[in-house]
């Protein structure tokens, strides 16, 4: 029989779609992503991007840098090791969900 309460063990701060995105895109990239390309891949303007990844970063899940490139700044993001265990440890708990669903289906 499956446990329902397991969805309750979800982190909320990964379950919201765009930081879900968020953090696929840069645990996959260990060198980082800079503001713009992630902003392309995830289809988001600058302020929903901004105001997602601050939370991130305020939970300790991702590294900001800023540097400049000449005379253009730029923002590169990346993972921390914190973000990757719990982003990895959110994922395990999401797919033990859908394989509970999938077999009570």
């Amino acid at each position: 029989m499956s446990d329902p309460t397991k969805v309750f063990a979800l982190s909320k701060i990964f379950h919201e779609r765009v930081r879900l995105g968020i953090m696929t895109v840069l645990v996959s990239r260990p060198e980082g992503v800079e503001f713009n390309e992630l902003r392309k891949v995830l289809k988001l303007t600058k302020g929903n991007l901004s105001v997602h990844v601050s939370k991130l970063e305020e939970a300790g899940y991702v590294e900001i840098t800023k540097d400049f490139v000449g005379k253009t700044p730029r923002t590169t993001y990346f993972a921390t090791s914190l973000g990757e265990r719990d982003f990895s440890a959110y994922l395990s708990v999401l797919e033990d969900i859908i394989a509970q669903a999938r077999d009570t289906a």
